[in-house]
């Protein structure tokens, strides 16, 4: 898998290096995996009350991404520097950067909380939320949004565990959130054990105490036994040069989040605008595909890991054999997932309704969805490369250009001008995942990013 003259030491056996990948990505795997079943079943179960609701949760999905787009910015970084300090085994320093991404986490969530509520009917609005659902709409995004502070520390937890190589606390805390979120939406949705039929409110309400029990389980994962932990010392010796680094690769990878939440949402605003109907199948479709992106963002995880870690052991030779590694396990999946998609189609749809024009649209879409799959899952793993080894600003150009520009563009053109309605928008995303996956590979195929310092 890797030539003999660009080897830097000793290779792992197959069987070692797999095991190794497998180790790291597993965990964060199943934690993406879960968290796209509990949307999914979320879907489900909130689809009992009616399409009405699907579109009212569904609405709040972009507007709250853009909240928390500057956290997971900054945990770009998180993960990328301490993988880097975890590769040359420097704790102090990891430490230290845990904390103070704690604090600059704490500052802006708590910014971020009080404007995102007191912006909510405006931006839901502008989201495309009409008339028939704006009012369950707010109620859903307030109460959720009142957990931006705990959510956002929880990422930065799990963020800083992963770069540790820890990504079986991000899996356990996002287990342990997920069965409190289904279990509260079973119970308060519909009303249930003598538990009030709050609806889309319970749905809201069983979302904030999944986020809290996924932050107490996040905490509990800071103890001084393990390579990264709680520690105030840490933040005696205020390091603004630390802070400068942070900055520097969040400051791109915020500039990237920016972009996608941009594109994301005038994507959505454009579907938004075909009904309520069309609407609420795309989100059964978003929901379907999720489980795709969030097996891919598994991969996508372990390779910045393990890119970091291997880039701080001076061993980026290793780097490019995991990256090739994480391809061929994307592959993989991808095979199996677009054979479900195909073939399966009317089922999965079926889960979530029983209107025959609804399925078959939706059907047609899981189509494309097979398709997009496979650029989706290789973009992942190749932009995970890219963030581990601090090339963010290529990561950040790309989304820019494809997500805010092109995806949109080309999916306005083909929904209202070409008249293709919903597979137009579809198809817009399939041409947005191709280019940032052929981007993606060329940058690797490059190699600049082993030389990066950070």
């Amino acid at each position: 898998m890797l030539r003999k003259q660009r080897l830097l030491g000793k290779v792992p056996t197959a069987k070692e290096a797999y095991g190794r990948m497998f180790r790291m990505a597993f965990p964060s795997t199943v934690e993406a995996l879960l968290s796209g079943l509990t949307s999914f079943v979320d879907t489900i179960m909130v689809s009992a009350i009616g399409i009405s609701a699907v579109s009212s949760v569904g609405i709040t999905t972009q507007p709250r991404m853009i909240i928390l787009m500057l956290f997971m910015a900054l945990n770009t970084g998180v993960t990328a520097l301490i993988a880097r300090r975890r590769g040359e085994n420097d704790a102090k320093k990891a430490n230290q950067i845990l904390m103070q991404s704690l604090l600059i986490c704490l500052i802006l969530a708590i910014i971020m909380t009080v404007v995102g509520i007191a912006t909510a009917r405006p931006l839901l609005k502008f989201a495309g939320a009409g008339d028939d659902i704006i009012d369950d709409a707010v109620i859903y995004y307030i109460i959720v949004t009142a957990g931006t502070v705990l959510m956002a520390l929880t990422m930065t937890i799990n963020a800083a565990q992963r770069g540790a190589g820890n990504t079986k606390v991000a899996m356990k805390t996002n287990i342990a959130a997920n069965i409190v979120n289904v279990a509260f939406n079973f119970l308060l949705i519909k009303g249930r054990l003598g538990f009030p039929a709050l609806g889309v409110k319970g749905a809201a309400i069983a979302t904030f105490l999944g986020i809290l029990t996924a932050f107490i389980m996040a905490c509990l994962s800071l103890r001084k036994s393990t390579f990264i932990f709680f520690s105030l010392k840490s933040l005696k010796n205020f390091d603004f040069k630390l802070v400068k680094s942070i900055i520097k690769i969040s400051g791109n990878a915020a500039i990237e989040e920016l972009c996608l939440r941009v594109g994301f949402f005038m994507y959505n605003k454009i579907i938004a605008e075909l009904g309520t109907v069309d609407y609420g199948t795309h989100l059964v479709c978003i929901n379907i595909l999720n489980l795709s992106t969030n097996i891919g963002s598994g991969l996508g995880i372990g390779t910045t890991a393990l890119v970091g870690q291997t880039m701080g052991e001076k061993r980026s030779d290793l780097s490019v054999l995991y990256v090739k590694i994480g391809q061929r396990m994307a592959f993989i999946i991808s095979i199996a997932l677009s054979s479900l998609f195909i073939f399966g189609g009317k089922m999965l749809m079926g889960l979530f309704t029983d209107d025959p024009s609804i399925i078959a649209n939706g059907s047609k879409i899981l189509i494309i969805m097979a398709a997009v799959t496979f650029f989706i899952n290789s973009q992942i793993v190749y932009s995970g490369c890219l963030r581990g080894a601090g090339d963010v600003r290529f990561v950040a150009t790309m989304a820019l250009i494809s997500v805010a520009v092109i995806r949109p563009g080309i999916s306005y053109l083909l929904t209202y001008p070409v008249g293709l309605g919903l597979i137009g928008a579809w198809l817009g995303l399939f041409f947005d995942q191709f280019i940032r996956g052929m981007a993606g590979r060329i940058r690797f195929k490059m190699g600049k990013w082993t030389k990066i310092n950070i």
